[in-house]
């Protein structure tokens, strides 16, 4: 009895913690990003349109004759709706991009089968290829099967293979932190890009340029450091899972996490 209650204790601990991690990833990946770009548009609009007293103003003018009660909360509601939905639809487009960065094989991009030749390079061909001829998904690695009809990069299938093992298996080992980094950053890449729309519009030209500039070089420098950790997640899940294959011990016998 008290081994059932102790592991149902630890399910609903399990539970409780995926749900905080994905509520940081929607609050800080998707909604403050959204809500970003909401303020930068809606402060050209504004300021193309030339209110009298500014958005602020205008806005309490216009709330005027409507119950304010009623008013700020449908304000509020809107807002809301449309910086979620914004901030999705700039973390996709990110991920779009990032996604075609590492189809080009721009710099830093390594792809998958460089990243498994360092990896057999650093470890051993054959301790590397003891586990990894045990997997099919690992022909993806060795380049032996035609990704051209698949959907997505070829690593994402490796990488999402490995962490789904480790999760089940030795949770303590799963590359969970990267993803959350990646998932919260990336979000805010085009936001800061967007920034320039914000500079242009109240700023005179030559300070404007300047701040443009430094806006999208922060936002490509963003980009840079996401692809780069990308390949680092990707290589980090397979180190990780064929660390826990050259373990003698099954990951039963491993303490769990704070024990």
């Amino acid at each position: 009895m008290a081994d059932a209650l102790k592991e149902a204790a630890n399910e609903a601990g399990a539970l409780i913690g995926s749900v905080g991690t994905y509520a940081r990833i929607v609050l800080l990946g998707v909604w403050f990003p959204g809500f970003l770009v909401f303020c930068e548009v809606a402060s050209v609009f504004f300021h193309c349109l030339q209110l009298p007293g500014g958005p602020i103003g205008y806005i309490a003018e216009a709330m005027k004759p409507a119950n304010t009660v009623i008013a700020s909360i449908l304000i509020g509601i809107i807002v809301l709706a449309t910086s979620i939905a914004l901030g999705y639809v700039m973390r996709d487009i990110a991920f779009a991009l990032s996604d075609l960065w590492l189809h080009r094989g721009w710099p830093p991009s390594r792809g998958l089968a460089r990243i498994f030749r360092q990896i057999r390079f650093v470890y051993g061909r054959d301790k590397v290829d003891e586990v990894g001829r045990s997997y099919h998904v690992f022909k993806l690695a060795y380049g032996e099967l035609d990704t051209s009809n698949l959907p997505r990069q070829d690593d994402s299938y490796v990488r999402e293979f490995c962490k789904e093992w480790l999760k089940l298996n030795l949770p303590n080992l799963n590359t969970e932190g990267l993803e959350i980094e990646i998932n919260m950053v990336i979000g805010l890449i085009l936001p800061i890009a967007l920034a320039s729309m914000v500079f242009i519009a109240y700023l005179a030209w030559p300070l404007a340029s300047l701040f443009t500039a430094m806006s999208l070089a922060a936002a490509i420098f963003m980009m840079y450091r996401i692809i780069r950790a990308r390949d680092i997640e990707t290589e980090q899940a397979i180190v990780n899972f064929l660390f826990v294959h050259w373990e003698k011990e099954s990951p039963q016998q491993i303490p769990p996490p704070g024990l």
